[in-house]
């Protein structure tokens, strides 16, 4: 092998990098170029300290990161890079659980229920614990999520003091053993199931334990309860974990990040050496000075300063509106100009502290013909059509799933209704079966007509036969057979949208082709559906297709953009009016921390007087963490006339007129009465239509938002069927 080169790294990376065994922390600051370090690490342990792949594993947060670190990594090492176990936590446990989740009861071939099955399977468990005076769904979802989070069952929530725990932990209960009848996990059991895996079974841990002598994890500070007692459990009695985190960009408290993980390291491991990564190679000086006059005033935090060669680079511009469309209007002019300049759309993006802040924002970008899309709205693998494929895939990975079964009997329709679905399901129950195994016997049951029972007979045999095959078959080849014989593509020619949707299905077919040559062939189906249900809002962003980025400042971890405006900056919206004590206001001003130090050379911080938020307005005082930053730092721009005119040029050549995720008018079936669906304003009717091809437009009455005017283009429509 090729000495490793480290000339590529600075004295602060390099000294990090070739440390020794042991415990390490590694506090790396924004910018300072973590992932090479955790990439050159690991490389040096490879190659230098001539460990074997096997023998490392490393974790990160999101599919993003873990494919940059691998593909990193192949550039350093070649071919052994594919050998390295690199994945987010939830991808590692399901890996581990692949393996030896049968003694927890468990089948090998369970499926990962994505939040919305979850939800579903979880709306069962509450019909049928029938308490009187439970919470409401969204209460009881959150509360079990953070039992999971710190590693409780539900006999453990049921002995804690919380207010509902007791009833709750009743729901709790139903809902892991109805998961446990369909051999299905949530999210939350990827680490839950695999933490009781290794408690309740020494020998597993040991052996997972003797398999890696090197844990290395990348932001640490996010870590929750279980997953840091995942880490201890591994790293007991080597110590050899290296961890790569910035307490000051701790963000996920809310869903059970403990930044005390972080904090609190050396005590955990009392020989631990630490390293400081403080250069910055992203932001201008007068960026890191701004974050740094905030981030100072946080008590939960370890001393460090950023610093960087780079430019002093302009001043922080913050803008005040009347109201927000004031506000949103100052981010489209300033985004238009921009893109007159030297910028394109891809370069920008605009952070939001919650989702409802983005009507307003889209509107002015439509207005200005600026493409853009939204992170963390309808992802493609939720859309109807791709999640009733699904269905299909994930009844052939595991025919225990009566959730996904039900789905695919209604889709297309077979004339399989309701009373003979629940017919199976008595007969499930009464015989201690599978709702698929009761679909084998349906011709023996009375209830159900001999037409219908005869359907359901074949269906049957249809998928017992695929369920047989699949294992020597590629995802694509799956697909290919299931869209043929159930005659799903007939089925969407019958939908007003059918074409969209066809378009869909089409691309859900590209992603089986790329995911099969990853695999290297055949009998990958399961590893794909685990793929696909691990996909994260964070994995949504792109910079192809020339657009403007809008998404929520918790998404935003580990981009990084030329210009980043930061909306809202108003106290009660950001600081947030729930961030009542100390911590949970530091949780804020580091939020408001990783969004400034996204930004390379320019950052905008806005806010308004006056808002308008879920149907009520009300008066707006600038947030205090506007207060906090350097006044010498800022620049304050205008308000721009109120009666300005809009200039919308007929040709604008920053657009991209091939944005993938841009709407197309279709073969004219966007006609006036069409009901149409928007992803942030929701479902309206097209009341009137003007002008045709790129120049269309028309006006769209929603049911919640009223009346907007819509370049039809950029506005991402989808027709529902009526």
């Amino acid at each position: 092998m090729v000495p490793l080169n480290l000339d590529a790294l600075n004295p602060a990376q390099r000294e990090a990098v070739t440390a020794g065994d042991g415990p390490i922390l590694i506090l790396a600051g924004a910018g300072s170029g973590k992932t090479r370090v955790l990439t050159y690490r690991i490389a040096y342990l490879l190659s230098e300290q001539k460990l074997a792949a096997e023998e490392l594993l490393a974790v990160t947060f999101t599919n993003k990161a873990a494919a940059e670190m691998r593909e990193r990594l192949q550039t350093l090492l070649g071919p052994q890079a594919s050998r390295l176990w690199i994945s987010t936590f939830h991808s590692a446990c399901a890996r581990i659980l692949r393996q030896d989740i049968e003694r927890l009861g468990y089948r090998r071939n369970f499926t990962v229920y994505d939040e919305s099955d979850a939800a579903s399977t979880l709306s069962r468990a509450i019909e049928a614990a029938n308490l009187p005076g439970a919470p409401n769904l969204g209460a009881i979802r959150v509360r079990i999520d953070q039992a999971k989070n710190e590693g409780l069952t539900p006999q453990d929530l049921a002995a804690s003091e919380g207010p509902n725990d007791a009833v709750i932990a009743d729901i709790y209960r139903l809902y892991q053993q109805r998961l446990h009848e369909l051999n299905a996990v949530d999210f939350g059991d990827l680490l839950l199931l695999t933490h009781q895996l290794f408690q309740s079974h020494p020998e597993v841990l040991r052996r997972w334990r003797e398999r890696f002598n090197y844990l290395l994890v990348d932001e640490y500070q996010d870590t929750n309860r279980v997953q840091y007692l995942l880490l201890r459990a591994l790293a007991a009695g080597k110590d050899n974990i290296c961890v790569v985190g910035d307490e000051d960009q701790s963000i996920y408290r809310w869903r059970g990040a403990d930044i005390r993980n972080i904090l609190e390291f050396e005590r955990d491991f009392p020989a631990a050496r630490i390293f400081k990564l403080e250069q910055n190679y992203r932001s201008t000086k007068t960026i890191l000075a701004a974050a740094h006059t905030l981030i100072v005033h946080n008590t939960e935090r370890k001393e460090k300063e950023l610093w960087t060669n780079n430019e002093s680079g302009d001043p922080i511009t913050a803008f005040t509106g009347n109201t927000e469309r004031d506000e949103a209007d100052f981010i489209g002019r300033e985004i238009a100009r921009l893109c007159r300049e030297s910028y394109k759309p891809a370069d920008v993006v605009v952070f939001y502290r919650t989702n409802a802040q983005s009507r307003v924002i889209e509107e002015a970008l439509v207005r200005r013909r600026i493409p853009y899309y939204v992170v963390g709205g309808l992802r493609f693998y939720d859309q109807r059509e791709i999640k009733d494929l699904l269905a299909y895939l994930r009844v052939i990975s595991n025919s225990a799933d009566a959730l996904s079964l039900t789905r695919l009997i209604g889709t297309p329709p077979r004339g399989i209704g309701a009373r003979s679905i629940e017919a199976m399901e008595e007969l499930a129950a009464r015989e201690g079966m599978t709702l698929f195994d009761a679909m084998g016997r349906a011709e023996s049951e009375s209830s159900i007509a001999l037409r219908i029972s005869r359907q359901i007979t074949a269906l049957h045999e249809w998928l017992r036969d695929l369920i047989a095959r699949a294992s020597t078959m590629t995802v694509r080849a799956i697909l290919e057979e299931v869209i043929d014989s159930s005659g799903f593509l007939k089925y969407l020619e019958g939908l007003i949208d059918g074409t969209a949707r066809r378009e869909s299905v089409s691309e859900l077919l590209s992603a089986a082709d790329i995911f099969d040559a990853d695999f290297g062939g055949p009998g990958g189906l399961g590893d794909f559906l685990e793929r696909v249900s691990l996909i994260s809002d964070a994995d949504q962003v792109s910079a192809k297709g020339g657009s403007v980025a809008l998404m929520t400042l918790h998404t935003c971890k580990g981009l990084e953009y030329p210009v980043v405006f930061v909306a809202g900056m108003e106290e009660e919206l950001f600081p947030h009016s729930r961030a009542q004590g100390p911590g949970e206001l530091e949780e804020e001003r580091r939020l408001l921390y990783v969004g400034m130090t996204r930004a390379r050379r320019l950052l905008y911080l806005t806010n308004a007087l006056s808002r308008e938020l879920f149907g009520r307005r009300q008066e707006s005082r600038p947030s205090r963490f506007l207060a906090e930053i350097d006044p010498g730092l800022i620049r304050r721009a205008a308000l721009a006339p109120r009666n300005e005119p809009i200039r919308m040029p007929s040709t604008e050549p920053y657009i991209d007129y091939s944005e993938s995720q841009i709407a197309h008018e279709t073969n004219g079936e966007l006609a006036v009465g069409a009901r149409v669906e928007h992803p942030t304003f929701g479902a309206g009717v097209v009341r009137r239509r003007e002008g045709r091809g790129e120049g269309a437009k028309a006006w769209v009455h929603f049911d919640r938002a009223g009346t907007k005017l819509l370049m039809l283009k950029f506005a991402k429509l989808r027709l529902i069927a009526q």
